[in-house]
């Protein structure tokens, strides 16, 4: 079905009781659990540097084994599979949103402090496209979350409008609406 994940009835299935497993403590279940999805979670990894400005010097395997440390560490009661990949999504542009934010501390000075701000008159703002695609996102999400978990699951996950519209009980035609809305929506608000 899609290039990111073996979409097997047996798989799902899999990984649907192994979240569940590791939500009730089974610390072997999350192992097994990271065995059977990491290429998966790596191919997303890599789609989300693709998606981000050149700058960010973290490669697919940083970035998802990163992703894993974080999920290892969170207390998370999984849902199912589709829960676990959003997170999964959520959390690699979390942290391409943290490496952005700390470049840009970086270049500003890091921990320094400023004196005076009347250098700064009539500077342009240079925050990263991973930092504005974050907030137009998020400003998606408060305006209409499903139009932002479509988005998520078409363009971060690879998912096509159909397998968007099965997961969702959705039908294509409104999947397709909610992505052309959704697109405009996000090249407007990344403009302004």
């Amino acid at each position: 079905m899609t290039d990111l994940a073996d979409d097997s009835p047996a798989t799902r299935r899999d990984v649907t009781v192994l979240l569940h497993a590791w939500s009730d403590g089974d610390a072997a279940a999350a192992d097994r659990l990271t065995e059977l999805v990491y290429a998966q979670v790596r191919a997303m990894a890599g789609k989300h540097l693709r998606q981000v400005d050149a700058g960010v010097t973290l490669q697919a395997t940083e970035l998802a084994h990163e992703m894993f440390m974080r999920l290892l560490e969170a207390d998370v009661s999984w849902r199912d599979r589709r829960h676990f990949y959003g997170v999964v999504s959520a959390a690699l542009r979390n942290i391409l949103i943290d490496t952005a934010r700390a470049r840009g501390s970086e270049k500003r000075g890091g921990r320094q402090i400023h004196v005076t701000l009347s250098a700064a008159d009539g500077v342009a703002d240079e925050r990263s496209d991973a930092l504005v695609l974050d907030d137009a996102l998020q400003a998606l999400k408060a305006v209409d979350a499903r139009k932002h978990e479509i988005v998520e699951f078409h363009y971060l996950l690879g998912l096509k409008r159909e397998e968007i519209a099965e997961v969702t009980g959705l039908s294509v035609p409104t999947v397709d609406r909610d992505l052309r809305f959704a697109r405009a929506w996000l090249k407007e608000r990344m403009q302004a």
